[in-house]
């Protein structure tokens, strides 16, 4: 049976698989649907290539949100930056304003390209609109300059296409002369720009009886893996705010590297574009959709693999010894509370709060403290840590798992033991896999210090181990996820988190100050690693402050700063609770 978690590229699937594996989420993202330039912010596997591909004409159709694509508000255009049309190496031997016009000049002929192939797919264009469109696309490209273009219009679409290539091609094989030779060779061909070819062309493409009559949507996927020459050629481009006509998606893996137009001039939210941050709004305490739309991903793959007759959390038990003690210790931690024992003002809290510190003090005690289970559905999108694809990666790994004991198995359900134990392999692969590819990027490119590897690393660790003992600790607030920066920090430690956050280890957002004036930055661990350090991947709300003279010790000396900051904690304060007995699992 084939597995119904295995992950595939956006790129690579149909509209139809779109369509029937797709759960719509935009009510948490409405600003993608807005008439606007929007960036996408997430690191890989929030969903941000799915979502915009899901918009696309061909998609509506097949998930039957419409019957034709003129009955749509927009016309979506997936432009995946990831494309080798986009890789662009030679273009670093030019500068100033050949590098731009060069780089405009490249995105304009690829984003064409794309817009063009899109129309293809539009199935009730009449034989008269789309000769009148191809003659007047025709005239625009002679124009313009386009080389070939004053033989004929062009007489299909496969013919535009071909001719747009064949520019490319051209630019390309100047590029690549300039690699041959120390004099600079002038450029005689055509260059286009936004205002002059793709401006006129979407204006072309609006008046088609076939197309919506909204904007067109260009959706850059993956924008960061532009050249910065091309990120400030599409700045410049959300700085114009043509939104009646053309709207922006930009999705980034918070890589994006400059913020400012080819002329120098900084574009700025919310007055140019809206931004959207998925990691935060799924890692966020007040984000209840997420578990929900997790759900109904996962029912919607269990049902188009056949297997009908299990929930989620059936599918993905927990481990119930584990849970009948659980049970226990948040009764006798109730009955705590309503003898006036408690910590937290209401009853609940204390339960939430306390419940699995003590159970994990119990392990601990009975030297088990490694057998803490994360099956259960909930337990295994907490760890997902707010990517979709954070759930499907080891929910494959288990199914495979059990395949390969049987290869033609009636799986019903994931035994708890076989979820911890890919669970907690692939927690420790974060760490262990994860530092060697690091390195590896930093040694062949220029991302990072070569040093930077090694400070990250420590600063894991070291907060981590932190969050570890401050779990099995008596203090009040036990259950930290996250940490929170109160202090301008330097250029080399910012540098350090940035690499954190860009390589998934941690997720950012900013909190309000108690001040009331202006915000400070947090960074929340990747759930991923709970199994890894042994925490408790449910804690969302508590947060611990660190200054940047301590962020940088955690980054030289791990141990040393879990010691300093534990020796200023109530780690010496007894109990309140007392001990429950834990059955040995």
């Amino acid at each position: 049976m084939k597995n119904p978690f295995s992950v595939k590229t956006p790129e690579t699937l149909s509209a139809a698989d779109i369509a029937a594996s797709f759960i719509d989420v935009f009510s948490d993202f409405q600003k993608i649907l807005d008439p606007s330039h929007t960036f996408i912010h997430g690191p890989r596997g929030t969903g941000k290539s799915m979502m915009l591909r899901y918009l696309e004409p061909e998609v509506q159709i097949a998930a039957k949100k419409v019957r034709r694509a003129r009955e749509l508000d927009f016309f979506a255009v997936h432009i995946p930056i990831k494309s080798s049309y986009y890789s662009i190496g030679d273009l670093g031997m030019l500068d100033g304003a050949a590098a731009g016009l060069l780089s405009e000049h490249f995105l304009v002929i690829n984003i064409a390209t794309e817009i063009i192939s899109s129309l293809d797919a539009f199935t009730d264009f009449t034989e008269q609109e789309r000769q009148s469109f191809l003659q007047q696309c025709g005239q625009l490209m002679e124009e313009v300059g386009f080389e070939g273009s004053e033989e004929a219009a062009p007489s299909n679409f496969n013919k535009l296409s071909q001719i747009l290539k064949l520019e490319y091609k051209l630019t390309k094989k100047y590029i690549s002369t300039l690699t041959f030779t120390k004099t600079l060779i002038p450029y005689e061909a055509t260059l286009l720009t936004y205002g002059e070819f793709l401006e006129p062309l979407i204006h072309l493409i609006r008046q088609l009886e076939v197309t919506p009559t909204g904007p067109i949507f260009l959706m850059l996927d993956d924008a960061d893996n532009l050249p910065v020459t091309m990120q400030q050629v599409v700045n410049g481009w959300v700085s114009y705010r043509s939104t009646e006509n053309i709207c922006l998606k930009i999705s980034t893996q918070q890589r994006y590297r400059t913020w400012r137009t080819p002329s120098g001039m900084l574009i700025e939210s919310s007055h140019d574009f809206s931004e959207i941050d998925i990691s935060s709004v799924y890692t966020s305490k007040q984000s209840s959709h997420y578990y929900d739309n997790v759900e109904k991903v996962i029912l919607r793959r269990l049902s188009l693999a056949g297997i009908n007759d299990v929930t989620p959390s059936q599918f993905f038990p927990s481990n119930e010894e584990q849970d009948r003690c659980l049970t226990r210790i948040k009764a006798q931690i109730g009955n705590e509370w309503d003898q006036g024992r408690g910590i937290s003002a209401r009853r609940s809290d204390d339960i939430l709060r306390y419940s699995t510190s003590e159970y994990m003090k119990g392990l601990a005690a009975k030297k088990k403290q490694n057998h803490f289970s994360y099956a259960g559905f909930r337990s295994l999108v907490d760890i997902s840590s707010g990517t979709i694809r954070g759930f499907l990666e080891p929910a494959a790994l288990m199914y495979s798992e059990l395949q390969a004991k049987d290869p033609n198995p009636r799986i019903n359900q994931i035994p708890a033991e076989t979820q911890d134990r890919v669970l907690s392999k692939w927690s420790q692969s974060l760490i262990l896999e994860g530092f060697e590819r690091l390195k590896n990027d930093i040694n062949t490119t220029e991302n990072g210090e070569s040093d930077d590897v090694e400070k990250l690393r420590s600063l894991i660790n070291g907060i981590g181990e932190l969050f570890q003992a401050k779990l099995v600790s008596n203090d009040s607030e036990r259950r930290l996820i996250a940490f929170m920066v109160t202090q301008s920090l330097s250029k080399s430690t910012q540098n350090v988190l940035d690499l954190a956050v860009e390589w998934g280890y941690f997720h950012v957002k900013t909190i309000g100050r108690k001040e009331g004036v202006g915000r400070n930055r947090a960074y929340i661990l990747n759930r991923r690693l709970a199994p890894y350090f042994k925490l408790d991947p449910s804690g969302y709300a508590a947060y611990i402050s660190i200054t940047p003279k301590d962020l940088e010790l955690a980054m030289t000396n791990h141990r040393m700063f879990t010691q300093k900051r534990l020796s200023n904690t109530e780690e010496s304060k007894p109990s309140e609770f007392s001990q429950p007995e834990i059955p040995l699992l």
